[in-house]
């Protein structure tokens, strides 16, 4: 029933309009309705929880066949921005610069050997397009280095120290250490 049919039963039945809004809105919610609510909300909460986690953050791999390989969980943690490569706490340590599409096994391997630790920046990554060009070689200031795919570069107290920049060169240069 609309307002005005609630107001003019209640003008008939001798009630105050007023009064009888009141007793409407006073009623309390029954446990029923109340469940009802908890439920609704929960399973809105459950929804938007999973639809952030699959769409926006891709924290949840819902729709992704694909298998984590044993070397993408083992190297999180050795993953860096190309920007942090002079900014590690290690005394000494190497950063290798490549693009996952493009890998080459024979590099990846060297650096399995390197008796440093190998800081790993990937290339494909927006962060770290403003590093990719032509290999400028050794610098002082980090926004001045260009880098291609493959590169690795020895860094000794925030400074590098070797710069080498292709398959051929990182095989033959670390191929011996």
């Amino acid at each position: 029933m609309g307002r005005e049919l609630k107001r003019k039963q209640a003008k008939r039945e001798g009630k105050n309009v007023r009064e009888a809004q009141k007793k409407n809105r006073d009623k309390p919610l029954s446990m029923r309705t109340f469940i009802i609510i908890l439920i609704v909300l929960l399973v809105f909460f459950v929804l938007l929880y999973l639809l952030t986690g699959i769409f926006i953050t891709k924290d949840i791999k819902w729709f992704n066949k694909d298998n984590e390989t044993e070397e993408d969980t083992q190297n999180i943690e050795d993953r860096i921005l190309a920007v942090d490569s002079l900014r590690q706490y290690d005394h000494e340590y190497y950063v290798y610069y490549y693009d996952p599409s493009e890998e080459k096994s024979e590099v990846t391997n060297i650096t399995y050997t390197l008796t440093s630790y190998v800081y790993r920046v990937d290339l494909s990554d927006d962060f770290n397009s403003n590093f990719v060009g032509e290999p400028s070689g050794i610098v002082e200031n980090i926004n001045d280095l260009k880098v291609a795919n493959p590169t690795i570069i020895k860094v000794n107290d925030g400074k590098i120290s070797a710069f080498y920049s292709g398959t051929l060169e990182i095989t033959t240069a670390l191929g011996e250490e």
